[in-house]
């Protein structure tokens, strides 16, 4: 019944979606986009996007394929899938419906036919004015503190997003999609996000001496960013920040954000005792976007800065999409993870610079290529973890849409200690060709 339900959900999206097309297609507006006003002020689009990997990988320590413990492989991995509806339904009323699944590689045993679609969001909001949104459901408006809490997938500057930044949310699915009630708005110079989460409750329980998430019932969880621009303001259609415009804006933003959390880490005293620890992070990051020429070219330019705290000596790996299993031991986490994740200072950078248009015009490919690196000071480590990626975006049409991407990403490995603070041993690399294909 449920792959029935499944199936008809994708068929009635395609027939739908078919149907739009086809009447716009007819008063020759975009095949994406229904106009229910006039002036194009009360809307319905569609999205889709679709990322392909193939990957090679070493993996770390400990890590399992089946039964076999082994040190490197090869996996092709259908990382996003998306499938989404918004839109303006009249002056006040939005919506915004996204179905789409994460990760599909073989670790999925009965097959990848068999990992059906998720809700990923679903919200409604009411639009007071500009300055005041309200709204509420499953959704990423109070996914974090930083940009790239809630990222657009579909306008990578990097390969992927610097996932530690999803992760820093304690609960969540998706990475970063809660049952949340939220407001929006402008104010000026100013955006602003603020959230109300309820939490899903941590069914895995690693009660110890070191700060673990609590097992216990989730108290609510609050967060907000606010947002300066120096130049063009960024949309708050929906909660995704793009990671690169491909020099169509020019933005140079400047942000601060929070999250807390009462009694969501737990840890046990000398004598044996549980006490709690707030969870609290605080997030501060700049954003520039901006062509260089009247040709074209362009550069993007990301930093961020987290001072998070879980409690002793949190720690938490982070490895998306993950290519090994293990056992739960492993303080890197299994297959491609490292350290990403805990109680401490974390900062992380990005930079890419995109080609000017080629002077023929039956050209119209682009190159972007990019570096980017994060660096994790933990409370728990001896050194600070350090991850630094180095690739190139390949833009089949010069715009977004269909585009290739090669990545290496190099990461740091520690090993287990019986006593004191974790050391680093070893580095490992994972190098992946994505194809995505959006609209």
């Amino acid at each position: 019944m449920k792959k029935i339900r499944y199936r008809s959900s994708l068929i009635f999206f395609a027939v739908l979606l078919l149907s739009l097309s086809n009447l716009n297609a007819q008063k020759k507006q975009s095949p994406f986009v229904v106009n229910l006003s006039e002036d194009g002020s009360q809307y319905i689009k569609f999205g889709m996007n679709l990322q392909v990997w193939g990957r090679y990988s070493e993996l770390n320590p400990g890590s399992k394929i089946g039964t076999d413990e082994v040190n490197q492989t090869y996996d092709i991995v259908i990382r996003r899938l998306r499938l989404q509806a918004m839109g303006m339904l009249t002056e006040n009323i939005f919506f915004h419906l996204q179905l789409g699944q994460n990760n599909i590689n073989f670790q999925q045993n009965s097959g990848p036919s068999n990992a059906p679609l998720s809700i990923m969001d679903a919200l409604g909001e009411y639009h007071f004015n500009d300055k005041l949104h309200i709204g509420g459901g499953l959704t990423a408006w109070g996914a974090g503190t930083t940009r790239y809490s809630a990222n657009s997938s579909s306008s990578h500057l990097t390969l992927d997003t610097p996932m530690y930044q999803q992760f820093i949310n304690t609960s969540s699915t998706f990475g970063n999609r809660n049952l949340s009630i939220y407001a929006k708005g402008d104010l000026g110079k100013f955006n602003y996000r603020a959230a109300i989460t309820n939490p899903y409750k941590n069914s895995v329980n690693n009660l110890g001496i070191n700060s673990t998430l609590s097992t216990e019932t989730p108290r609510a969880q609050y967060s907000g960013i606010l947002t300066y621009s120096f130049f063009e303001k960024e949309s708050l259609e929906d909660p995704y920040h793009k990671g690169t415009y491909l020099g169509t804006k020019k933005v140079f933003n400047l942000a601060l954000g929070y999250m807390t959390q009462a009694k969501a880490m737990w840890h046990l005293t000398a004598d044996d005792k549980i006490a709690h620890d707030d969870m609290s992070v605080l997030g501060f990051d700049v954003f520039y976007d901006s062509p260089i020429n009247d040709k074209g070219a362009a550069i993007t330019a990301y930093a961020s800065y987290n001072n998070n705290n879980y409690g002793r000596n949190y720690i938490q790996s982070v490895s998306t999409p993950n290519p090994a299993v293990g056992d739960n031991g492993l303080i890197n986490g299994s297959g491609a993870g490292f350290i990403g994740v805990g109680t401490g200072n974390i900062y992380y950078g990005q930079f890419g610079y995109l080609f000017a248009k080629s002077s023929n015009a039956a050209k119209k490919g682009r190159f972007q290529p990019y570096v980017a690196a994060q660096v994790a000071a933990l409370e728990a480590l001896d050194t600070p973890m350090t991850m630094y990626e180095i690739g190139a975006n390949y833009y089949t049409t010069g715009t977004f849409g269909p585009k290739f991407s090669l990545n290496y990403q190099n990461r740091a490995i520690y090993d287990n200690p019986l006593i004191g603070k974790y050391k680093q041993s070893d580095r490992l690399g994972t190098v992946v060709l994505q194809c995505q294909v959006s609209f």
